[in-house]
């Protein structure tokens, strides 16, 4: 298909002038994943909708190359003391919250292995999308 430039030339462009590589993954299904996760976490009861924000936070910080996050085996007391981090700050702000809430921790806890490892599988997925 052709369509007019600015000087009145004839442009087409139904096919690039330089061929790009095709993504090896298939980039639409890690949006789809991407939506389905985002959804799901719509759908999260109240009080986990509290954590979650501090929880997304934390784990952007710890998105670097080289980051605990992305080892091979990730160290559950590191991510442990990430958790009771983020509990302490969520009971600071929500007098509702207690710290020796052991229910909300290991809730907090789930929450946070649970993005680490959708974090963890968008990066790997990433790395290899392209040749």
């Amino acid at each position: 298909m052709a369509i007019m430039n600015e000087d009145y030339s004839l442009f087409f462009y139904d096919h690039p002038m330089v061929p790009s590589l095709p993504p090896v993954m298939g980039a639409e299904k890690l949006a789809e994943q991407e939506n389905d996760i985002s959804y799901l976490k719509y759908l999260y009861p109240q009080a986990t909708k509290k954590v979650l924000p501090m929880i997304e936070e934390e784990c952007d910080k710890l998105e670097y190359e080289g980051s605990p996050m992305f080892d091979e085996y990730p160290d559950k007391t590191l991510f442990q003391i990430l958790a009771h981090k983020i509990v302490k700050q969520c009971a600071e702000k929500d007098p509702e919250i207690s710290e020796e809430d052991t229910v909300f921790r290991d809730m907090a806890e789930v929450l946070l292995f649970h993005e680490l490892l959708f974090r963890r599988n968008r990066y790997r997925n990433h790395k290899r999308m392209y040749f």
